[in-house]
């Protein structure tokens, strides 16, 4: 990881320095901010770029470009705030459309921040100049990136709540809770040195958080989705009705990629468990999820063998050898492919 984030590190220090300048708000930071100034100095234009933090307007109406202050999202003048009233876009919507209805036609609902809007407009320049990725795929990742990662930033800085009712639990190891802690306590001394000191190590930390998951989408997630699209088109070889495929290779991200195969495919929701062999050999059988949902599964296990192991396990499914089945019936174990199968099919069969 520390290769691949110094690689991006040289590549950018190499770049010609832009001379230009990047405006954003002084006083407190946040996450969106932070990563919107360091998505900017990753692009050759603005590389090596002054960051100017001021809530004067007149100290940034020379600046280049302006993100998060000064009341005005105008893509063709490089201003890029999002506090202004009647601001309501997302990261597919028209761009300047200021009503509700008009932007919930797109995929994503989520209000952008100045970073999403941001990596709305450059972010495909962005993850070409890092990554060196096709367009095709350069279009692929910019999505999946933005679900994984973007889209969070825009929802936390925008107040918007991550789920309908009350939380079950705090959370504060989140990049946004992680940036919040670098500005000074309420009782510590600060001066504006001390603060734009600060704002950089902010940016580093959520450089290196957009790093970390750009690497994981290039170099794990796009060539997963070749092995996902094989096993889906060969599906019928493993049952008859489709509803289970085969993964040659275990601990690859295959989620994403199934639902938005099914998708293209006009099979939605099809499919019901995927087998692969894990790290020791064992064949594990998983349900999968429903879209959009971490632990609703579109077919469990069965529910009598909830919580079983080993040969109290296989006793109770009529299936020799049998390892375990999760309390929740998300996933089980067998030591071969055929009684992963088997578990599988008796689940479906009810």
């Amino acid at each position: 990881m520390a290769g691949y984030a110094e690689g991006v590190a040289a590549k950018t220090k190499a770049l010609p320095a832009s001379g230009k300048t990047i405006g954003t708000h002084s006083g407190s930071f946040q996450a969106d901010e932070a990563l919107g100034c360091w998505l900017l100095l990753q692009l050759p234009a603005y590389a090596g770029a002054t960051v100017v933090r001021s809530r004067d307007l007149a100290v940034l109406e020379p600046c280049d470009i302006v993100i998060d202050v000064g009341g005005v999202y105008d893509h063709s003048k490089l201003r890029y705030d999002h506090h202004q009233r009647g601001f309501f876009e997302t990261a597919d919507g028209k761009p300047g459309v200021a009503t509700k209805a008009e932007e919930a036609t797109g995929r994503w609902k989520t209000k952008l921040s100045a970073s999403g809007l941001i990596f709305k407009h450059y972010g495909r320049e962005i993850i070409k100049q890092i990554a060196g990725t096709s367009e095709a795929d350069t279009e692929e990742v910019w999505a999946e990136l933005y679900d994984q990662f973007m889209e969070e930033v825009d929802g936390i800085d925008n107040g918007i709540e991550v789920c309908d009712g009350g939380k079950r639990y705090k959370t504060s190891s989140d990049l946004s809770s992680r940036v919040h802690r670098l500005n000074p306590r309420w009782n510590e001394k600060s001066d504006h040195e001390d603060q734009c000191a600060r704002f950089q190590v902010a940016s580093s930390v959520c450089g290196a958080e957009f790093l970390a998951v750009l690497e994981e989408l290039v170099k794990g997630w796009l060539p997963a989705r070749d092995i996902v699209k094989a096993a889906l088109t060969t599906r019928a070889e493993v049952h008859a009705a489709g509803k289970i495929v085969k993964l040659e290779s275990g601990g690859l991200p295959w989620k994403d990629h199934l639902y938005t195969l099914e998708r293209a495919a006009g099979i939605e929701n099809l499919v019901k468990f995927v087998l692969f062999p894990d790290q020791s050999g064992m064949w594990r059988v998983q349900a999968v999820t429903v879209e959009g949902k971490l632990f609703e599964n579109r077919l469990s296990l069965l529910e009598p063998w909830c919580g079983l192991r080993d040969s109290a396990l296989s006793e109770a499914a009529a299936i020799p050898d049998c390892c375990f089945v999760h309390a929740n019936g998300f996933i089980g174990g067998n030591k071969t492919y055929e009684g992963a199968l088997a578990m599988a099919l008796k689940s479906i069969e009810g």
